[in-house]
């Protein structure tokens, strides 16, 4: 609703209170779809597809969703993928999607303007596709490490304030686990 709205002749004041409402709605809707998926993983009634998809334009429209939060605060966001990892892989792309949006998300949260967030591809010397995200961000201990991949928890790091509802990492934690039985490498 608050889409159509913005289509109607606003004042700026009233363009500003849209596009609040609109980002505070969109916030409950990623709460509520984050609650809903983690209940379902945990029941063991989550499905995932298993269906070809081009992992290199997955990466990089990926990180072309997030470019403008991270130019915003001055970061440099690069996704890689090795030489040797095929084009193409199987698995369930709207769930890697959403992994990779989670972790990324987070990780240009906590990464001081200057700094650079990457996501790069590679394959194991056991022929298994590896995902990392790396930031040049504050980082966490074992223990901080531990505390925020449990639900409902958020770990305070350097004197910042925790954000967000804790469900962000276990989630992403839960759909990697179950998204890793089902994803495969395509020659």
């Amino acid at each position: 609703m608050a889409d159509l709205l913005k289509e109607t002749a606003l004042t700026p004041d009233q363009l500003d209170y849209v596009d609040r409402f609109s980002r505070a709605a969109n916030a409950l809707l990623d709460l509520i779809n984050d609650i809903l998926d983690l209940s379902k993983i945990e029941a063991g009634h989550v499905d995932l597809e298993t269906i070809p998809f081009d992992l290199c334009e997955l990466l990089e429209s990926t990180t072309e969703l997030l470019g403008t939060r991270a130019h915003a605060k001055g970061l440099e966001l690069v996704a890689h993928v090795a030489p040797e990892v095929p084009a193409w892989v199987e698995g369930d792309p709207t769930r890697l999607r959403q992994i990779l949006i989670n972790l990324l998300g987070n990780a240009i949260k906590f990464t001081d303007p200057g700094g650079e967030v990457i996501v790069s591809g590679q394959l194991t010397e056991a022929g298994e596709l590896k995902l990392r995200v790396k930031d040049t961000g504050i980082g966490m201990d074992a223990d901080q490490l531990r505390h925020a991949l449990e639900p409902f928890r958020r770990v305070v790091t350097e004197g910042r304030e925790a954000q967000g509802t804790g469900l962000g990492l276990p989630l992403t934690k839960a759909l990697a686990e179950a998204n890793r039985a089902a994803f495969a490498i395509s020659s």
